[in-house]
């Protein structure tokens, strides 16, 4: 439930978002639509906490064409319903009582997200071309819940 992308990433599943803007999901496949499915798999989930993974700078769809390696560190967990604000609660209250209409558009989130909540510096890179750059905000260095 942290992704405004279409469709919605079910039961808080790990997402990584990146500095322009953009979340990508990490989607189970599974063919059991069950809710007892659904929860074990809730449960499975680890706590909000910063992970890795090797990927080249092209694989970050950030427009550039590098072949050169990096670790991405990206926040992916569960955030627990305890965290959960005041302007969460009445977000789902108002939501659930009909007072918010859902629309095509509308992905209200009434449920902390686990996302970066501090970045690391830059990274630095050439891209397939011999060119040079520096990008901002791409690697995670600290998560939370928000």
């Amino acid at each position: 439930e942290c992704s405004d992308l279409k469709p919605p990433c079910p039961y808080i599943l790990p997402c990584l978002h990146l500095s322009v803007g953009l979340s990508v999901c990490l989607q189970e496949s599974s063919s059991q639509t069950t809710k007892g499915a659904k929860s074990a798999r809730r449960k499975r989930l680890k706590p909000c906490s910063l992970r890795e993974v090797e990927v080249t700078v092209g694989e970050l769809g950030l427009g550039y064409d590098s072949d050169e390696t990096l670790l991405f560190r990206y926040c992916s967990g569960r955030c627990t319903a305890r965290r959960r604000r005041n302007y969460d609660i009445a977000l789902e209250h108002t939501r659930r009582a009909g007072l918010i209409k859902k629309g095509r558009r509308d992905k209200v989130q009434y449920s902390p997200c686990c996302r970066p909540i501090a970045y690391e510096k830059d990274i630095s890179f050439l891209d397939n071309n011999s060119r040079y750059h520096t990008v901002q905000e791409v690697l995670a260095r600290e998560c939370g819940c928000a």
